[in-house]
């Protein structure tokens, strides 16, 4: 039969206090009666897999009863379990493992038992965890028994802004199969989408987020050429909130951010002009140029000027106004009303 999930307030305050080590020691160290399964005469067990498991369980039970229970920290069970993932079948009546928020997760069948909320570092933390000590056990409770915990606006803006320090085996192990074939055209999650392949599994996982942004606004440039490769894109959001994100793949995370409840809306220019700081468009050959005190300069820096368009409300002189007007009044409501 399988165990119940202890709640954590049955360990109290000692909840994420692991129990000490020596006990834990005493429990798998301890001489007991073996198991031995009734055979038939050619060493056939007489018993079903399900029926025997059961009985060896009861068996153990029993021999360790004298026993107290321990608690141990995911990193411990990972340790003890690295190399022989049943090494604690025996004595899953007595251990529990320690988990995010200090839940208490029982074993059964040498797996990590029950459904707990925990932040998305903390999931991503406990995969990376069972990826380094091989440990499907760990990997499959973290991506498919824990929900991750509702993510602010500018949580999720921390995490699109952090391609380089996060994990690309540990995002593929967090991604079902469908969304990887889906969004992933190599097998390598490409350096500028890893992000936004995290935040994708992350909704996958049926992550929320809790924020009043309703609507995000993302500019991009017709074309790049003329523009530095690592120019920062800018980002308006319904709250009237202006963030830069390097190294965006905005197409991706325009669907990221559809799948968890927020309307991205993404606004192409070909040219950018502001009240004091300079004024940028593209050529008949598709190249940027700057245009400072009337002289034409093979350069521009579009995020900049984007940003300071913005804060002029100067968009109503651009050419691309023609052709997006309901989309720029409705930004310059957001702006007024800020």
């Amino acid at each position: 039969m399988m165990l119940a999930v202890l709640p954590a307030q049955s360990f109290a305050n000692d909840a994420c206090k692991e129990t000490n080590p020596d006990k834990f020691f005493e429990l798998i160290n301890a001489a007991v009666q073996a198991y031995i399964p009734a055979l038939d005469r050619n060493g056939v067990p007489l018993l079903s897999e399900n029926d025997l498991f059961v009985q060896k369980s009861q068996h153990y039970f029993a021999e360790y009863r004298k026993y107290e229970p321990v608690s141990i920290t995911m990193e411990r069970f990972a340790a003890v379990t690295e190399n022989n993932l049943t090494a604690l079948e025996n004595f899953e009546s007595k251990i529990t493992v320690i988990g995010p928020d200090c839940s208490l997760i029982n074993l059964y069948r040498s797996r990590l038992v029950g459904a707990f909320d925990a932040s998305f570092d903390e999931i991503m933390e406990l995969i990376a965890l069972g990826i380094r000590t091989n440990n499907e056990s760990i990997i499959e409770f973290a991506s498919s028994q824990l929900t991750p915990k509702p993510l602010s606006f500018p949580e999720v803006i921390e995490i699109l802004e952090n391609d380089l320090a996060l994990n690309e085996d540990v995002i593929v192990r967090m991604m079902p199969d469908y969304l990887r074939a889906q969004f992933i055209a190599s097998e390598k999650v490409p350096l500028n989408s890893m992000s936004e392949m995290a935040l994708l599994a992350f909704s996958a996982m049926g992550g929320m987020i809790d924020s009043n942004v309703a609507e995000v606004y993302i500019f991009i440039p017709q074309k790049q050429g003329g523009l530095p490769v690592d120019q920062e894109t800018i980002l308006l959001t319904s709250d009237a909130n202006v963030y830069e994100i390097s190294g965006f793949d905005y197409q991706t995370a325009a669907a990221v951010l559809s799948r968890i409840g927020i309307r991205p809306s993404v606004v192409s220019l070909s040219e950018v002009k502001t009240r004091r700081g300079g004024y940028c468009q593209m050529d008949m050959a598709g190249q940027w140029m700057q245009v400072v005190k009337g002289k034409k300069v093979r350069m521009c820096p579009f995020s900049e000027l984007v940003r300071q368009m913005l804060k002029d409300k100067s968009f109503y002189d651009i050419v691309d106004y023609q052709f997006q007007s309901v989309v720029f009044d409705a930004i310059s409501r957001i702006l007024e009303e800020s």
